[in-house]
């Protein structure tokens, strides 16, 4: 395993794993659809490479999107890396393809269900010892969940 790659790189799993739930609950509504007051709100980065979104979206929203799933949604297939859905805007349905690892937060509020996905790396120095090393932070910014797997 070269120096590059890290030996357990715990944002990684920690999003990985995550975002199983997320797909999880998709895969599921695609099959059976909503029921009990379920709905979504996902927000993702709307310029992630693989993302398709209709560019007057992109142009209206060029970092972040949310999108609800609850009562007018259709087509919604789940992939490996990603999801294709149709929404409507402005009166037309378009489809989306989301990529799985775009999405920033995932919200059931029938349920005060919050999953935040955007898990940053921080590189911060120390000194110990004479020389500098770097240290790799890993934190969840969400007041839900603060998962910081160094401490």
């Amino acid at each position: 395993m070269s120096k590059k790659n890290k030996f357990l790189d715990y944002g990684f799993l920690i999003k990985n794993n995550l975002l199983n739930v997320v797909k999880h609950a998709l895969e599921k509504t695609s099959e059976y659809g909503l029921s009990n007051g379920h709905h979504f709100f996902i927000t993702f980065k709307t310029n992630f490479k693989g993302n398709e979104i209709p560019e007057y979206l992109v142009s209206e929203y060029p970092e972040n999107m949310i999108i609800v799933i609850e009562n007018e949604y259709w087509n919604l297939k789940i992939y490996e890396d990603y999801f294709l859905i149709d929404l409507k805007f402005k009166g037309k349905i378009e489809t989306l393809k989301i990529i799985f690892s775009s999405i920033k937060s995932f919200v059931d509020p029938s349920v005060s269900f919050n999953l935040n996905l955007d898990i940053v790396n921080n590189k911060k120095k120390s000194v110990s010892h004479g020389k500098d090393l770097s240290k790799t932070q890993i934190e969840n910014k969400s007041n839900i969940i603060f998962l910081n797997p160094n401490k």
